[in-house]
């Protein structure tokens, strides 16, 4: 397979954005597609320009995104007791026809190593059951189940982690 995994680029934000969108809408049909949220509409600022943002993508031989994962500064939107200085990882979604041949891992590794030279220790990041293996998948990279609830119809899995 020859693929190319590498850190945003200013010119990749137009298609990546769009990834980001159309992942969006394919895990969420029904929630969420009224109104963008502010880290697609200020894509640029949030995953390249802010210190605690940061966005890996992986093409194929056509330059196509097909994968994808990121983390931002982490809002505390939820109660939880997350350090004021965590990032919240988000955007994991690989393509289905490139799926089980260990992208999500490569991503993972490759966002966890550049934010372990950006000083970044503290890790949240949430997941739904209906996402198949998400759990698992996450409990693998280290992330520890700290809470469970359900938010607007959607059970929800919180978890964290520290470098």
């Amino acid at each position: 397979m020859n693929i190319t995994l590498a850190v945003l680029q200013l010119e990749d934000i137009p298609q990546a954005k769009q990834f980001a969108i159309r992942t969006r809408q394919l895990l969420f049909p029904d929630v969420y597609q009224l109104a963008l949220p502010y880290d697609l509409t200020h894509f640029q600022d949030v995953y390249l320009h802010d210190q605690k943002g940061a966005c890996f993508v992986v093409k194929d031989q056509q330059h196509n995104i097909i994968g994808m994962i990121a983390y931002r500064a982490y809002n505390h939107r939820f109660a939880l007791d997350i350090p004021k200085d965590s990032v919240e990882v988000v955007k994991l979604f690989i393509q289905p026809e490139y799926r089980r041949q260990g992208l999500a891992s490569r991503l993972c590794e490759a966002l966890f190593g550049y934010a372990a030279q950006q000083k970044i220790k503290y890790f949240y990041l949430h997941t739904h059951p209906f996402l198949p293996a998400a759990e698992y998948f996450w409990t693998k990279q280290g992330f520890d189940v700290i809470h469970r609830e359900e938010i607007q119809n959607y059970d929800t899995i919180h978890m964290f982690k520290s470098a």
